[in-house]
């Protein structure tokens, strides 16, 4: 049965804690790593703040999603998701389409290059759920719940490599328990001012 909400009685019934529990995380190889950064006027609302977020590389932010998902806490995640895209079968893997061949192009930069040239970036929001990995607890895939309907991938969800996770995830908010105390020092910092118009956003 549909329920009406507004946004304080959505937060109230859906969100544990408070917003201040959350840190924003993303992995820009175009910036310097281990920084505080905030978007100019990027915000939620026009009368909020601006986005602030803590930049760090992938292999780190995984392990962090890791421990959200076993602990059965699913996070919002951001990632370039139409770039080797299954829709039909939901999934995301690399090389899955050869577009040298087709184009007699190579398509070989590497994620900061395709940052800066504006051929990848932060494009779709999903919630980050699931993950498998080895008997040695090696993360090989990862789970999506997306928001285009049953119909789309595989009944409405995404499963993707742990390559691809690495070439196009972009952005994760998880809670801050999960994180550890070196990233959430870094919140102390004074935040890098971006542009508008940064290649990211």
């Amino acid at each position: 049965m549909l329920k009406e909400y507004t946004p304080l009685t959505f937060y109230a019934a859906f969100v544990e804690g408070t917003l201040q529990d959350y840190i924003q995380l993303m992995d820009d190889p175009s910036k310097e790593y281990y920084k505080l950064y905030e978007i100019k006027y990027d915000r939620n609302r026009y009368d909020g703040h601006n986005w602030t977020f803590v930049n760090i590389p992938s292999t780190e932010i995984k392990q962090f999603a890791k421990k959200s998902i076993l602990a059965d806490d699913p996070m919002y995640f951001s990632c370039d998701v139409g770039k080797q895209l299954n829709k039909d079968e939901g999934i995301l893997a690399l090389n899955q389409y050869d577009y040298a061949a087709v184009f007699g192009v190579s398509f070989n930069m590497n994620k900061k290059e395709r940052i800066l040239t504006f051929d990848s970036g932060s494009s779709h929001g999903m919630a980050l759920m699931g993950i498998d990995t080895t008997a040695f607890g090696k993360i090989s895939k990862w789970l999506l719940e997306n928001s285009w309907g049953a119909k789309a991938g595989h009944e409405g969800y995404l499963i993707m490599t742990d390559e691809w996770f690495e070439a196009y995830m972009f952005r994760l908010v998880v809670r801050k328990k999960y994180v550890s105390q070196k990233i959430k020092n870094i919140l102390k910092q004074k935040p890098v001012m971006l542009a508008p118009w940064d290649a990211m956003f």
